[in-house]
């Protein structure tokens, strides 16, 4: 039993709108999961990385099973299986939140396929480009199944190639022994004037199961990637959670966060976003 994966991702410009496709399905071929995500500005190579992480953060869903991931982009392959070293300071932050996610699946392997043999891939991540807007045809948890798809939603703005939490302050609530959490500081603020929230002043907040209400949607879309990546690994592989720097995504603003494991009262290492 296993499941078997299509990721694509495209961007129009290089940098430019950008979306990922994802297809999921189990071994015995039934449908699980169909979306297209948009991205905002991204690089392609960003876009595949994207897909990537939103099909493993999917897939964790369905329980710890083998994962099969296939793919049309030969440089996200031989990366990801250490055939070719990531130079890219901009995709270095994507590959190591694929690690992460594959850190908790015990049997997984990457392969490159024709651009032919990924073709519904390529069409929702197409798609999400088109409408501006994610679009999921078909999810088996959610009841999904829609293959009239919604009218385009407006295309959101955005900026910078790279997932990025926006800045947020809160007050965190108590973290007990056991819970996962994750602190998040805004290393480099926006210029003034420029958060879509308008409270760049805030600086620090931790993430448990809930962002602050004041972040605003660029960040949390950015965030968001990440987050669940750093809050879906298992207890036992928090030590190994590198800090993850993202930016966020909204046009003109380049506020950059850091992201790490918070540490519980019984002295375990937890997820902090930073």
């Amino acid at each position: 039993m296993g499941l078997i994966i299509y990721v694509d991702g495209g961007s129009r410009g290089n940098p430019g709108p950008s979306g990922a496709g994802v297809v999921i399905a189990t071994d015995a071929g039934a449908r699980i999961h169909e979306a297209g995500y948009f991205l905002g500005r991204q690089t392609s190579n960003a876009a595949e990385y994207h897909a990537v992480i939103r099909a493993l953060t999917r897939a964790a869903r369905c329980g710890a099973q083998p994962l099969h991931v296939f793919s049309d982009s030969e440089l996200l392959v031989r990366q990801i299986t250490g055939q070719y070293e990531v130079k890219s300071p901009r995709l270095t932050h994507l590959y190591r939140q694929v690690q992460v996610l594959l850190l908790r699946v015990k049997n997984w392997s990457f392969r490159h396929i024709r651009r032919e043999e990924n073709q519904l891939a390529d069409q929702l991540a197409n798609l999400a480009m088109d409408r501006g807007a994610d679009v999921v045809v078909f999810d088996a948890d959610e009841g999904i199944d829609d293959t009239s798809l919604l009218p385009p939603a407006a295309p959101p703005e955005s900026s910078e190639e790279s997932s990025a939490p926006a800045p947020a302050a809160a007050v965190a609530p108590p973290i007990g022994a056991g819970e996962r959490a994750v602190r998040v500081v805004l290393a480099k603020p926006s210029p003034e004037g420029v958060c879509a929230a308008g409270v760049p002043e805030l600086r620090e907040f931790t993430v448990q199961t809930a962002l602050p209400a004041a972040l605003c949607v660029y960040a949390a879309q950015a965030l968001l990637p990440t987050l669940l990546a750093m809050l879906n690994t298992q207890p036992e592989e928090f030590t190994a959670v590198p800090t993850m720097t993202v930016r966020c995504n909204r046009a003109g603003c380049g506020a950059t966060f850091h992201l790490s494991p918070v540490r519980s009262p019984n002295g375990a290492k937890r997820r902090e976003a930073t």
